[in-house]
């Protein structure tokens, strides 16, 4: 019985890859509202994976996905993070705009040649 349960956890785990690639490929897409939509589910996922790992830890049977969840879980929540700070309140940081905005008028050129 735990063999199947090893490979359904070996499934979940394959389809946070997924997630996650897919995440950082739409990184630069995501909106506030986005964000709204998934980041409830994304935190779920997180605290989920969590609870996974400390399991993990206790059971020998899911010592092999133990780095496996806390390299998923670093990631989710850099990702997270990321999304938060500058997908959805980095624009809305006027000082930061207008700083953006002038190091886009720097001419960087010189460091190409």
């Amino acid at each position: 019985m735990f063999v199947e349960k090893r490979g359904e956890l070996a499934r979940l785990l394959n389809e946070v890859d997924k997630l996650s690639d897919r995440l950082h490929d739409e990184f630069p897409t995501i909106s506030e509202d986005d964000y709204r939509m998934f980041g409830p589910e994304l935190k779920v996922l997180i605290s989920t994976l969590r609870d996974l790992r400390q399991e993990s830890l206790i059971r020998k049977e899911l010592k092999p996905y133990n780095d496996r969840m806390r390299q998923q879980i670093a990631d989710l929540e850099e990702l997270d993070h990321d999304i938060v700070e500058f997908r959805v309140k980095a624009p809305k940081d006027e000082a930061l705009q207008a700083a953006m905005a002038e190091v886009g008028k720097l001419d960087f050129s010189y460091l190409f040649k």
